[in-house]
């Protein structure tokens, strides 16, 4: 500049001064503005972030190997090694192979984010992925301001403030609900639960589908499965079982943070398909998938049994993981008007029994009764008569009347206490049975056995019955082999591939019916040496009723026997079932104990009537742990078998 400046003034030219202070000024000024331009230039022309840089920076830092994303992606280890997706929806991919290459799929995440000619835009479909991706690679402000109106319309309507799981007790009248179920509930900021929204996931089954065609789809994954958002009031009103269920409700300790990436990941999902399998990917498992993406490195539903997810299982899981902060227990009708009628006395009891049944009147309750006892005896009444749907208009005339009277006293409203056993502190799911027993046919000598077996799911009546309801019973693919010390034989002594009991107590104000059915392969002696192995069906159907503490049922029965060994092929049976089951706890110990006599008629096949005697008792000793003691008498028509067994119980 100062070589310039010099040249300048040796030019010589005085004719012109104001000229040369101007050109003097700006010369001084040139190299100071082009230095700036030439600075903004190179801003300008910098190439901008890219894509490629972030998908580098994810390779060094290994994301796609993380829990975290492959919990985003739903990526589940193989029964032949390896990870995959679970989702059953190519929608839910950006890339080709993104259902079984995490890493592509990152890849394409990443490159879709930054393409801004993609509609709809990745960022709007997968919101969940793009946050987390950006907590760790931190490019968003790489990237322009993007509206996704639909998302924030829906997750303003959700307005979830609070996150509570939902466990309904098993229901073993809706083949849907045997195992019980699980759902959420996202509470809303004013604490109204009803109008607050529930998501579940459960198989869109077509409800003709016969309850055998229901279990084999169910089990081969041949029902879609999805998510499904809608009001509590109306999940209970779909639900016209809920009021036959237990409810228990858990409030989890989400935070903000981990809620808002909740309601993320769950619009990606919500309406992608996945295929439903009743034992493992059912809404128990699919749940904790959820809970998995909401608070890293829990990761719950990767180390759930590979086989299996039953819906209490869940909840042991979710306890496990220290989600669980409270516990809420909403009693089903029935259960709810049982302690409601142990907390009043013998003459309140019999009043509301009459009085529900229109046998006396409320003038005859007033004159009888204090003000006290006659608020207990209407608000036990109501209950009552609200629960039948379907009542008569004298029974409704009952109802207003009873809430008139109830209105028209000073006393203030009794609070009834509900208390049960929460369904987590029940037995584990899955059991292993070990036997020693002897087997005698006719006069013919003893001959000892040795028995293991092993039952995934999930409960029989002589099973520890704390956190289950008393009478009830569902058993899958329990399986029994048996070492013959004599023979030096192994056998399959039986196969329950499903059985199902529902011995429900009838009461003044309900009659249900009480129900079993089972399949299974088990072994049947023709004659003193032959011994076949044959499917069997059973079904009966009764009623029952509590005496003195003791479940007593009475059933009609019918027996189908298939075997190629029968007469014609098979054996076909009429006849009954009765028996008693007495559950007991002491301060020395506590066990349940059955007797079942069964009487059944030959119809067609095989020759020859049955009759059958069962015992049985078990003793629970430590949490986990069982004594058990059986006794059978099985009387065919050439010949009689009796059969005793004690068995160790372990429940895992």
């Amino acid at each position: 500049m100062q070589v310039i400046l010099q040249n300048y003034w040796g030019c010589g030219n005085k004719n012109i001064p104001l000229i040369r202070i101007l050109l003097l000024f700006s010369l001084y000024f040139i190299p100071v503005v082009s230095t700036g331009s030439t600075e903004e230039s190179a801003n300008t022309l910098k190439e901008p972030d890219t894509a490629e840089k972030y998908i580098n920076q994810a390779r060094k830092l290994q994301l796609s190997d993380k829990a975290a994303w492959l919990n985003l992606l739903h990526f589940k280890s193989t029964l032949f090694g390896g990870l995959r997706s679970q989702v059953d929806d190519n929608g839910f991919f950006l890339a080709d192979n993104g259902s079984f290459n995490a890493q592509a799929e990152l890849e394409a995440d990443l490159r879709g984010f930054f393409n801004q000619k993609t509609t709809p835009h990745p960022r709007c479909l997968f919101p969940a992925r793009f946050h987390w991706l950006n907590s760790h690679l931190n490019f968003s402000e790489q990237l322009p301001e993007l509206e996704c109106e639909k998302y924030n319309n829906w997750k303003q309507k959700l307005a979830v403030q609070q996150v509570t799981l939902l466990f309904p007790s098993m229901f073993l009248e809706n083949p849907a609900s045997m195992f019980g179920h699980t759902f959420i509930r996202f509470d809303r900021p004013d604490k109204n639960h009803l109008l607050s929204y529930t998501l579940s996931y459960a198989a869109a089954y077509d409800e003709s589908d016969h309850v055998l065609v229901y279990s084999w789809k169910g089990i081969s994954g041949g029902y879609p499965g999805e998510f499904f958002l809608q009001a509590y009031f109306e999940t209970l009103q779909e639900y016209s079982d809920i009021e036959q269920r237990d409810i228990w409700e858990y409030k989890l300790n989400l935070n903000k943070q981990e809620i808002e990436q909740l309601v993320r990941h769950l619009w990606e999902v919500k309406a992608v398909h996945f295929d439903y399998f009743f034992f493992r990917e059912n809404c128990s498992f699919r749940l904790l998938s959820l809970l998995d993406v909401a608070r890293e490195n829990i990761n719950m539903s990767m180390h759930t049994h590979p086989l299996y997810a039953v819906p209490v299982d869940t909840v042991r899981d979710i306890e496990k993981a220290g989600l669980i902060t409270t516990k809420y227990y909403r009693p089903a009708a029935h259960n709810k008007i049982l302690q409601m009628l142990e907390q009043v006395d013998e003459h309140e009891k019999q009043a509301v029994i009459a009085l529900s049944q229109n046998e006396i009147s409320i003038d005859n309750i007033s004159k009888k009764f204090t003000e006290d006892k006659q608020a207990k005896i209407y608000q036990i009444t109501d209950v009552i008569l609200n629960q039948n749907k379907n009542k008569t208009k004298d029974q409704q005339s009952l109802q207003l009347n009873v809430l008139s009277a109830r209105s028209h006293l000073a006393a203030d409203k009794h609070e009834f206490n509900f208390t049960a056993t929460p369904p987590e502190l029940s037995h584990q799911s899955a059991r292993w049975l070990l036997s020693s027993g002897s087997y005698r046919l006719d006069e013919h000598e003893s001959q000892r056995f040795y028995e293991i077996g092993i039952r995934p799911v999930f409960h029989d009546l002589l099973d520890v019955n704390k956190g289950f309801i008393n009478g009830a019973s569902i058993n899958v693919l329990d399986i029994q082999l048996r070492w013959y010390k004599e023979r030096q034989k192994l056998k399959l002594e039986k196969l329950d591939f499903f059985s199902l009991e529902s011995i429900v107590a009838v009461n003044p104000w309900s009659s249900p019916l009480s129900r079993k059915i089972s399949f299974q392969l088990k072994q049947r002696k023709l004659d003193t040496n032959d011994e076949i192995t044959e499917f069997e069906f059973q079904f009966a159907a009764g009623y029952s009723k509590y005496l003195n503490g003791a479940l007593v049922y009475a059933l009609a029965q019918t027996q189908f026997e298939y075997a190629a060994e029968l007469e014609n092929n098979h054996g076909l049976y009429l006849g009954f079932n009765t028996g008693i089951l007495w559950s007991f706890d002491n301060e020395l110990i506590s066990g349940q104990t059955q007797f079942d006599y069964q009487l059944l008629g030959q119809l067609s096949g095989e020759e020859g009537d049955l009759q059958k005697f069962k015992a049985g008792i078990q003793l629970n000793t430590v949490e986990d742990h069982a004594l058990r003691f059986e006794y059978e008498f099985r009387d065919y028509e050439l010949f009689e078998i009796q059969e005793a067994k004690v068995s160790y119980l372990i429940y895992f």
